[in-house]
């Protein structure tokens, strides 16, 4: 195992990844993946469908062993027998496990037990994100009826509930209206001001660079190209013509 890269006072990053491989049959899906998430950074990863983004979340995440190299979660690597991890992290994948039946509040209330909170700080950490994510005229609405972006905002409440060191996104805001979007955006800003890590895949030029300080630009299961992409409307062109670039040279001719 990889000895945990660690920050200026000595503590272990939030999240660290180094020499991830992971095949499947005589596929690689990751190839030497590597890449290191400091307090309060939000990393994008941006790549064509079947690049190997969402089999990295899943590695980070703890789901998956890799193959080779190691994802490191506080300095601890993660496994699918590895418990020690859980509480540092926030997870939203595209099936995010929500209960249909409960109600959004029920739902956040239940995380909060889950990740062993005190009735008290629940109860705090509940009313914070139902404010932060617009949620309290739908709390008590069934997840079951709520339009996809309430549902999401629902589970990205839900992930951050417990303020953990990382947050790992696949994929956040496919699908959802401009205004969700970007209020989704604002609220992800808010926690990584807060010091949270942020890693998330997106299919969206303009996300990545509204968000993210840093961009892995990931085809074919390795790293192609990391940028800082900026923040204008010329940033967002560039990285779209660098990420074309990238994916014309690794397909066949």
């Amino acid at each position: 195992m990889t000895a945990p890269a660690t920050q200026s006072d000595g503590a272990p990053l939030p999240l660290r990844v180094r020499g991830v491989g992971k095949r499947y049959g005589p596929l690689w899906a990751l190839r030497g993946v590597s890449l290191d998430l400091p307090p309060g950074s939000i990393v994008g990863l941006l790549g064509p469908n079947g690049a190997g983004k969402t089999t990295l979340i899943r590695i980070c995440a703890g789901w998956l062993e890799p193959d080779e190299g190691d994802a490191q979660i506080n300095g601890i690597r993660q496994s699918p027998s590895e418990l020690a991890t859980r509480r540092c992290m926030g997870i939203v994948s595209r099936d995010a496990p929500l209960y249909d039946e409960f109600s959004v509040i029920e739902t956040l209330r239940l995380h909060a037990v889950l990740q062993g909170m005190t009735a008290r700080a629940a109860t705090d950490a509940v009313s914070r994100v139902i404010d932060e994510y617009r949620l309290d005229e739908f709390s008590r609405r069934r997840v079951g009826v709520l339009s996809t972006g309430m549902r999401q905002r629902t589970a990205i409440a839900c992930a951050l509930l417990h303020d953990p060191a990382v947050l790992l996104l696949d994929e956040p805001t496919v699908g959802l209206d401009p205004d969700v979007r970007r209020h989704i955006w604002e609220c992800l800003a808010t926690a990584a001001a807060r010091g949270v890590a942020i890693l998330l895949t997106t299919h969206y030029f303009d996300e990545a660079v509204q968000l993210c300080q840093h961009v892995h630009l990931l085809v074919a299961g390795a790293i192609a190209r990391s940028l800082a992409p900026g923040t204008d409307g010329a940033a967002s062109r560039a990285l779209e013509e660098e990420y074309f670039t990238q994916v014309k040279q690794e397909r066949p001719r």
